[in-house]
């Protein structure tokens, strides 16, 4: 009894890989996908990659004057960012409570449409610099790794006040985003900080500035909430009808992980990996779940398909993965019109295989699959271990 779920598992597991591949190939042929161009549609999730330009304007508009720069965001919905300003000869750095004046040279940060719509309001084109004036100002690119920071929004660090600079852009992995003042710090980020030159040095120490600190573990964060998982995993949650039902040892470890990446941080632990370490050990823990799979089933895939009613349930299998897959895809891009991009990696957390995934990635090439991935996964993860114990229960009974 025991060995059938192992034996189905086996069986099966081939196809509900490889049949979930071909059928994302056959409709995203048939439907002529651009994955490119929904990445571009929705920036906001990282889809793809912003170009941004650092513009210097001319301010000309009498009406700018005595209004400051964060109620003219809020009004118009710039989403840039201000940095030097250049008034008299004399360069400053900007916030959200500078007024601009006739004749002032302000230099923006953002994509080319917004830059439009600051110049248009604002003055006009200069063809002066001011990013390139370093003589009172420098810009550095520094790395996040003072685990006070990590979590903390940017508003809350002071740097104006504290050290006279500006962070101007936030690069997230292999994403750059506009340092907005509600921009949240995570191990690894890597900020472009605009300050005095003599001030630079204590900036990038306050950033903390260590490649080395991102690329360790903080090994007791990181058993510690392995075991909350684990612990959380073996407690029995009574159900109606007399019922138990636990989360287990894969379950335990997601939910906790839900919560504590949540939280970001506790007192002193940082719950939050490094981008290259997560990255590291997703790329490992699928391998080794991967290879785990194809030594633990060779044998009883085997021996099971030549021998008795072996290639029924291959067939039943491959229809019933297949058959979930092409419904899946349909229903999500043709009727709800979700980006093909987001809808494979949704549908690669339905099927709980990080396998699928990254094909979805390669196919995709942006991070789309990996969002769809990230907001499906945990429900049905923790749905399935749900389902499969229910059913379990009221098989047995």
């Amino acid at each position: 009894m025991l060995a059938e779920p192992v034996v189905g598992y086996s069986i099966t597991y081939p196809m509900g890989v490889v049949g979930v591949m071909i059928a994302i190939s056959m409709m995203q042929r048939l439907w002529k996908i651009d994955y490119a161009a929904e990445a571009r549609a929705m920036p906001e999730l990282g889809g793809s990659q912003q170009a941004f330009e650092n513009r210097t304007i001319h301010v000309l508009r009498d009406e700018a004057e005595c209004k400051p720069l964060q109620s003219l965001i809020a009004r118009f919905g710039w989403d840039v960012v201000f940095g030097r300003l250049q008034r008299t000869g004399q360069l400053a750095l900007v916030d959200g409570q500078t007024c601009l004046r006739p004749g002032d040279l302000v230099s923006v940060v953002g994509t080319s449409e917004h830059l439009d719509a600051v110049t248009e309001y604002l003055g006009e084109p200069s063809d002066k610099h001011l990013e390139y004036d370093r003589s009172t100002f420098d810009m550095r690119r520094v790395f996040v790794s003072n685990p006070k920071l990590f979590g903390r929004r940017l508003r809350d660090l002071s740097l104006p006040s504290e050290y006279g600079a500006v962070v101007t852009r936030v690069r997230h992995g292999d994403t750059d985003l506009l340092a907005h003042g509600d921009t949240s710090l995570e191990p690894g980020d890597r900020v472009r900080v605009v300050a005095r030159r003599d001030k630079m040095d204590e900036v990038s120490a306050f950033f903390g500035d260590s490649y080395r600190a991102l690329s360790e573990i903080d090994i007791m964060a990181f058993n510690l909430g392995m075991a909350l998982g684990v612990l959380l995993g073996l407690i029995p949650i009574p159900l109606p009808g007399g019922l138990v039902f636990k989360l287990g040892s894969a379950g335990g470890p997601l939910l906790v992980g839900l919560i504590l990446g949540a939280l970001e941080h506790t007192g002193t632990i940082v719950w939050v990996l490094p981008y290259s370490a997560g990255v590291l050990l997703r790329q490992l823990g699928m391998i080794l779940f991967l290879a785990g799979i194809g030594t633990r089933s060779g044998y009883a895939f085997v021996t099971t398909l030549t021998q008795g009613n072996g290639l029924l349930i291959f067939a039943l299998g491959t229809l019933l993965t297949g058959t979930v897959a092409l419904v899946t895809l349909w229903i999500g891009y043709r009727l709800l019109k979700v980006p093909m991009g987001m809808l494979t990696g949704m549908l690669a957390a339905l099927q709980t295989q990080p396998a699928l995934l990254s094909f979805a990635h390669e196919q995709a090439d942006n991070d789309l699959p990996n969002v769809g991935y990230a907001t499906v996964y945990p429900i049905a993860l923790i749905g399935k271990i749900l389902l499969a114990q229910l059913l379990l229960i009221l098989l047995m009974r």
